[in-house]
């Protein structure tokens, strides 16, 4: 098939095929899309379409196929845009979940000893070793050990009656 015969072709096809895409997608965007594709795709066959076969009915079908095609690729986005949303939400809940303990932590921790929120905090927040804490502060190291033993003790209890963490 030559260039003039195929923008002769072309030519006819175009209403055709915007139509396609309208019906489809209700949307002259889209419609104009799903022709430009069709011709590009046709022009590019065009030396393998033999002319008994007919370009009109293989025009119309590509079309409805790249509409079709077109429409999965919006419901995977939509899809995806929805399990990200889903997924943000869940973030925001568990952090939220997080920050509350945090809280309910900070309040049974000011419930201790001040000696037992220090090695606590040394412990957990500060992350020093009993070897350090027991360094620093001048008790034993197995002081320091039985002292964060009852501390931890004391905020579970803390915590399960006030129906915190469970």
């Amino acid at each position: 098939m030559t260039q003039q015969e195929f923008e002769h072709i072309a030519q006819q096809l175009r209403p055709k095929l915007l139509n396609i895409g309208r019906q489809f997608f209700n949307d002259g965007d889209y419609a104009e899309d799903i022709a430009q594709e069709t011709l590009m795709r046709l022009w590019l066959l065009r030396e393998r379409i033999e002319q008994q076969i007919g370009i009109v009915p293989l025009a119309i079908r590509m079309a409805k196929n790249l509409c079709i095609s077109e429409w999965r690729k919006q419901q995977v986005r939509m899809a995806d845009s929805g399990l990200q949303e889903q997924m943000a939400d869940e973030t925001i809940s568990r952090k939220m979940e997080a920050n509350e303990v945090i809280a309910q932590l900070r309040l049974a921790l000011l419930q201790l000893t001040p000696a037992e929120q220090r090695l606590f905090r040394m412990r957990h927040e500060l992350e020093m070793d009993i070897a350090e804490i027991s360094s620093v502060t001048g008790i034993s190291p197995r002081s320091v050990s039985a002292m964060l033993s009852t501390a931890k003790r004391k905020l579970i209890e803390i915590l399960t009656q006030k129906g915190g963490i469970q």
